[in-house]
Protein backbone atom coordinates (compact mmCIF):
# COMPACT_ATOMS: atom_id res chain seq x y z
CA UNK A 1 0.00 0.00 0.00
CA UNK A 2 2.78 2.63 0.59
CA UNK A 3 5.64 3.43 -1.41
CA UNK A 4 9.48 3.76 -0.26
CA UNK A 5 9.00 7.23 -0.41
CA UNK A 6 5.64 7.32 1.89
CA UNK A 7 7.17 5.05 4.48
CA UNK A 8 10.41 6.91 4.61
CA UNK A 9 7.94 10.01 5.33
CA UNK A 10 6.40 8.81 7.79
CA UNK A 11 9.27 6.96 9.87
CA UNK A 12 11.03 9.76 9.49
CA UNK A 13 7.92 11.94 10.52
CA UNK A 14 7.44 9.87 13.81
CA UNK A 15 10.93 10.17 14.72
CA UNK A 16 11.11 13.94 14.58
CA UNK A 17 7.68 14.07 16.49
CA UNK A 18 8.96 11.67 19.45
CA UNK A 19 11.93 14.20 19.80
CA UNK A 20 9.53 17.17 19.72
CA UNK A 21 7.85 15.46 22.55
CA UNK A 22 10.73 14.84 24.77
CA UNK A 23 12.25 18.03 24.60
CA UNK A 24 8.57 20.04 25.05
CA UNK A 25 8.23 17.41 27.83
CA UNK A 26 11.95 18.16 29.20
CA UNK A 27 11.13 21.92 29.26
CA UNK A 28 7.60 21.68 30.53
CA UNK A 29 8.62 18.76 33.36
CA UNK A 30 12.06 19.22 34.95
CA UNK A 31 14.07 16.03 34.40
CA UNK A 32 14.89 15.78 37.70
CA UNK A 33 10.88 15.44 39.01
CA UNK A 34 10.91 12.89 35.64
CA UNK A 35 13.02 11.14 37.52
CA UNK A 36 11.47 10.39 40.97
CA UNK A 37 8.64 8.48 39.42
CA UNK A 38 11.09 6.37 36.65
CA UNK A 39 10.18 3.68 38.75
CA UNK A 40 6.54 3.26 38.00
CA UNK A 41 7.12 4.82 34.51
CA UNK A 42 9.65 2.36 33.89
CA UNK A 43 7.25 -0.91 35.45
CA UNK A 44 5.03 0.46 33.15
CA UNK A 45 6.92 0.58 30.11
CA UNK A 46 8.46 -2.84 30.34
CA UNK A 47 4.74 -4.53 30.94
CA UNK A 48 3.60 -2.47 27.91
CA UNK A 49 6.45 -2.28 25.63
CA UNK A 50 6.83 -6.90 26.35
CA UNK A 51 2.87 -6.53 25.04
CA UNK A 52 2.64 -4.39 22.29
CA UNK A 53 6.41 -6.26 21.18
CA UNK A 54 4.46 -9.30 20.40
CA UNK A 55 1.19 -7.56 19.52
CA UNK A 56 2.92 -6.37 16.17
CA UNK A 57 5.61 -9.38 16.11
CA UNK A 58 2.40 -11.18 15.67
CA UNK A 59 0.97 -9.29 13.25
CA UNK A 60 3.63 -8.83 11.01
CA UNK A 61 4.14 -12.95 11.24
CA UNK A 62 0.96 -12.56 9.65
CA UNK A 63 0.46 -10.54 7.40
CA UNK A 64 4.37 -11.89 6.13
CA UNK A 65 2.66 -15.35 5.80
CA UNK A 66 -0.53 -14.15 4.03
CA UNK A 67 2.03 -11.95 1.23
CA UNK A 68 3.82 -15.44 0.63
CA UNK A 69 0.31 -17.61 0.22
CA UNK A 70 -0.68 -15.18 -2.47
CA UNK A 71 2.75 -14.98 -4.01
CA UNK A 72 2.45 -19.24 -4.26
CA UNK A 73 -1.10 -18.87 -5.43
CA UNK A 74 -0.35 -16.41 -8.09
CA UNK A 75 2.59 -18.78 -9.47
CA UNK A 76 -0.23 -21.81 -9.44
CA UNK A 77 -2.68 -20.13 -11.05
CA UNK A 78 0.24 -19.45 -14.47
CA UNK A 79 0.86 -23.09 -14.02
CA UNK A 80 -2.60 -23.79 -14.26
CA UNK A 81 -2.55 -21.45 -17.03
CA UNK A 82 0.12 -23.49 -18.85
CA UNK A 83 -1.44 -26.60 -18.17
CA UNK A 84 -4.82 -25.67 -20.14
CA UNK A 85 -2.63 -24.63 -23.09
CA UNK A 86 -0.42 -28.01 -22.90
CA UNK A 87 -4.10 -30.07 -22.39
CA UNK A 88 -5.43 -28.13 -25.26
CA UNK A 89 -2.51 -28.92 -27.44
CA UNK A 90 -4.24 -32.57 -28.03
CA UNK A 91 -7.81 -31.06 -28.79
CA UNK A 92 -9.46 -31.69 -32.15
CA UNK A 93 -9.40 -28.58 -34.39
CA UNK A 94 -10.24 -25.93 -33.91
CA UNK A 95 -10.97 -25.60 -30.24
CA UNK A 96 -7.36 -26.79 -30.27
CA UNK A 97 -6.42 -23.48 -31.73
CA UNK A 98 -9.19 -21.69 -30.26
CA UNK A 99 -8.06 -23.10 -26.41
CA UNK A 100 -4.39 -21.94 -27.18
CA UNK A 101 -5.59 -18.24 -28.41
CA UNK A 102 -7.65 -17.61 -25.04
CA UNK A 103 -4.39 -18.96 -22.90
CA UNK A 104 -2.40 -16.23 -24.61
CA UNK A 105 -5.39 -13.75 -24.25
CA UNK A 106 -5.71 -15.06 -20.25
CA UNK A 107 -1.98 -13.93 -19.72
CA UNK A 108 -1.76 -10.89 -21.29
CA UNK A 109 -5.46 -9.42 -19.50
CA UNK A 110 -3.41 -10.43 -15.70
CA UNK A 111 -0.62 -9.49 -17.09
CA UNK A 112 -1.86 -6.15 -18.33
CA UNK A 113 -5.41 -5.43 -16.90
CA UNK A 114 -5.49 -7.34 -13.63
CA UNK A 115 -2.31 -6.35 -12.23
CA UNK A 116 -2.61 -2.61 -13.14
CA UNK A 117 -5.52 -2.46 -11.82
CA UNK A 118 -5.13 -4.19 -8.50
CA UNK A 119 -2.25 -1.98 -8.07
CA UNK A 120 -4.70 1.36 -8.52
CA UNK A 121 -6.76 -0.45 -5.88
CA UNK A 122 -9.57 -1.45 -8.82
CA UNK A 123 -11.06 -4.06 -9.65
CA UNK A 124 -10.70 -6.07 -13.26
CA UNK A 125 -12.43 -8.91 -14.67
CA UNK A 126 -10.71 -9.45 -17.83
CA UNK A 127 -9.31 -12.30 -17.25
CA UNK A 128 -12.37 -13.89 -15.67
CA UNK A 129 -14.08 -12.82 -19.16
CA UNK A 130 -12.01 -14.83 -20.49
CA UNK A 131 -11.94 -17.61 -18.68
CA UNK A 132 -15.61 -17.90 -18.98
CA UNK A 133 -14.60 -17.91 -22.92
CA UNK A 134 -12.32 -21.02 -22.19
CA UNK A 135 -15.72 -22.92 -20.14
CA UNK A 136 -17.34 -22.00 -23.67
CA UNK A 137 -15.13 -23.84 -25.94
CA UNK A 138 -15.46 -26.83 -23.40
CA UNK A 139 -19.06 -26.91 -23.18
CA UNK A 140 -19.15 -27.03 -26.91
CA UNK A 141 -16.89 -29.91 -27.26
CA UNK A 142 -18.70 -31.79 -24.82
CA UNK A 143 -21.98 -30.93 -26.22
CA UNK A 144 -20.63 -32.16 -29.86
CA UNK A 145 -20.30 -35.98 -28.43
CA UNK A 146 -18.86 -38.15 -25.78
CA UNK A 147 -16.12 -36.49 -23.61
CA UNK A 148 -12.53 -37.46 -24.59
CA UNK A 149 -9.72 -38.10 -22.36
CA UNK A 150 -8.44 -34.82 -23.34
CA UNK A 151 -11.68 -33.00 -22.35
CA UNK A 152 -12.09 -34.33 -19.01
CA UNK A 153 -8.36 -33.23 -18.38
CA UNK A 154 -9.24 -30.16 -19.30
CA UNK A 155 -12.18 -29.69 -17.27
CA UNK A 156 -10.12 -30.36 -14.35
CA UNK A 157 -7.65 -27.65 -14.85
CA UNK A 158 -10.39 -25.10 -16.04
CA UNK A 159 -11.78 -25.81 -12.23
CA UNK A 160 -8.03 -25.08 -10.96
CA UNK A 161 -7.57 -22.07 -12.69
CA UNK A 162 -10.94 -20.56 -11.98
CA UNK A 163 -10.26 -21.77 -7.99
CA UNK A 164 -6.79 -19.89 -8.24
CA UNK A 165 -8.42 -16.81 -10.11
CA UNK A 166 -11.21 -16.28 -7.23
CA UNK A 167 -8.43 -16.35 -4.61
CA UNK A 168 -6.27 -13.86 -5.63
CA UNK A 169 -9.58 -11.87 -6.07
CA UNK A 170 -10.14 -12.93 -2.60
CA UNK A 171 -6.43 -12.03 -1.49
CA UNK A 172 -6.81 -8.53 -3.16
CA UNK A 173 -10.26 -7.72 -1.21
CA UNK A 174 -8.99 -8.88 1.78
CA UNK A 175 -7.90 -5.81 4.10
CA UNK A 176 -6.82 -5.29 7.64
CA UNK A 177 -9.88 -4.94 10.38
CA UNK A 178 -9.85 -1.02 11.19
CA UNK A 179 -9.98 -2.37 15.24
CA UNK A 180 -6.53 -4.08 14.11
CA UNK A 181 -4.86 -0.84 13.09
CA UNK A 182 -6.26 1.22 15.83
CA UNK A 183 -4.74 -1.11 18.32
CA UNK A 184 -1.20 -0.78 16.43
CA UNK A 185 -1.60 2.72 16.49
CA UNK A 186 -2.74 3.34 20.08
CA UNK A 187 -0.02 0.86 21.12
CA UNK A 188 3.03 2.91 19.17
CA UNK A 189 1.77 5.97 20.83
CA UNK A 190 1.49 4.83 24.08
CA UNK A 191 4.50 3.00 24.09
CA UNK A 192 6.81 5.14 22.68
CA UNK A 193 4.91 7.90 24.53
CA UNK A 194 6.00 6.16 28.10
CA UNK A 195 9.35 6.00 26.74
CA UNK A 196 9.33 9.79 26.50
CA UNK A 197 8.34 10.20 30.54
CA UNK A 198 11.44 9.01 31.35
CA UNK A 199 13.90 11.00 33.27
CA UNK A 200 17.39 10.83 32.41
CA UNK A 201 20.26 13.03 33.04
CA UNK A 202 21.80 12.74 30.34
CA UNK A 203 19.67 13.85 27.67
CA UNK A 204 21.25 13.06 23.80
CA UNK A 205 21.36 9.29 25.34
CA UNK A 206 17.46 10.02 26.18
CA UNK A 207 17.00 11.44 22.72
CA UNK A 208 18.70 8.23 21.15
CA UNK A 209 16.95 5.35 23.39
CA UNK A 210 13.41 7.29 21.97
CA UNK A 211 14.85 7.74 18.39
CA UNK A 212 16.10 4.26 17.88
CA UNK A 213 12.54 2.46 19.79
CA UNK A 214 10.26 4.88 17.27
CA UNK A 215 12.26 3.89 14.51
CA UNK A 216 11.87 -0.03 15.20
CA UNK A 217 8.17 0.43 15.53
CA UNK A 218 7.63 2.38 12.93
CA UNK A 219 9.66 1.01 10.35
CA UNK A 220 7.49 -2.53 11.21
CA UNK A 221 4.01 -0.30 10.99
CA UNK A 222 5.02 0.82 7.67
CA UNK A 223 6.32 -2.74 6.74
CA UNK A 224 2.96 -4.23 7.80
CA UNK A 225 0.80 -1.32 6.06
CA UNK A 226 2.92 -2.51 2.78
CA UNK A 227 2.58 -6.60 3.40
CA UNK A 228 -1.46 -6.14 3.90
CA UNK A 229 -2.31 -5.60 0.72
CA UNK A 230 0.19 -7.79 -1.58
CA UNK A 231 -0.71 -6.72 -4.58
CA UNK A 232 0.12 -2.79 -3.78
CA UNK A 233 2.82 -0.52 -2.51
CA UNK A 234 6.56 -0.72 -3.05
CA UNK A 235 6.83 -4.63 -1.90
CA UNK A 236 4.16 -6.52 -3.86
CA UNK A 237 3.48 -9.48 -5.89
CA UNK A 238 4.59 -9.00 -9.65
CA UNK A 239 2.74 -10.80 -12.23
CA UNK A 240 6.43 -12.31 -13.44
CA UNK A 241 4.81 -16.27 -13.44
CA UNK A 242 2.41 -15.20 -15.77
CA UNK A 243 5.09 -13.55 -18.61
CA UNK A 244 6.90 -16.70 -17.84
CA UNK A 245 4.10 -18.49 -18.81
CA UNK A 246 2.98 -16.27 -21.77
CA UNK A 247 7.12 -16.96 -22.88
CA UNK A 248 6.15 -20.32 -22.85
CA UNK A 249 2.59 -20.66 -24.47
CA UNK A 250 3.81 -18.33 -27.62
Amino acid sequence: MLSYAQSSFFVISAMVMSVVIVAVLNRAWPISKRKLVNDVTGWQLGILGTTYGVILGFMLFTVWNDFREAEVNANREASSLLAVSRIGAGLPSPERETIHALGLKYAQATIDEDWPAMQMQQDSKASERVAGDMWRVLAELKSDGPGSGSADHLENVLKDLSERRNLREQEFQDRLPGILWLLLVAGAGATVGSSCLLGNDNKWLHYCQVLALTFVVAVTLAAIADLARPFEGAVSVTPVAFERALALMQ
